[in-house]
């Protein structure tokens, strides 16, 4: 009996696998004054600008249109500071840069959306969108 349970496990996640697309999610990349943040070798920035991007070599991608963010400044697992929210992909992290030291971690929460920008309530509702969530990790130097 075991081994029949172990066996459709086996199937049931290889035939996932193989549903799989070649395309994956969206990534996130963080700038600053118009260039790209190393964000596993970087301090804390003043401010940044937030974009979802998609696998250039991958045709069946659509562009992502920024939704909304949330920033947490955390050290050792407490958020030192209320989140950030905003509905606006340009960022202001200076009160995040009083009390931020080496070894900080700013966990930043991306949502997007494949809907057109500029479509209209018609169109949009023709269309089928999706909704992507990016969550990044930044250890802080």
């Amino acid at each position: 009996m075991k081994k029949l349970v172990v066996l459709f496990a086996m199937l049931a996640s290889s035939s996932w696998a193989v549903g799989q697309n070649k395309c994956s999610d969206y990534d996130l990349k963080v700038y600053q004054n118009g260039q790209e943040v190393d964000m596993k070798n970087s301090p804390l920035v003043s401010s940044l600008s937030l974009v979802l991007v998609s696998d250039p070599g991958c045709a069946a991608m659509t562009a992502c249109r920024f939704k909304s963010a949330e920033l947490t400044l955390v050290r050792e697992k407490t958020p030192l500071l209320p989140a950030i929210k905003t509905d606006k992909p340009e960022v202001d992290l200076t009160e995040f840069r009083k009390v931020y030291q080496p070894g900080d971690q700013l966990v930043i929460e991306v949502e997007g959306s494949t809907e057109e920008a500029d479509s209209d309530t018609e169109q949009a509702e023709d269309k089928e969108t999706v909704s992507y969530s990016v969550v990044v990790n930044w250890p802080l130097q």
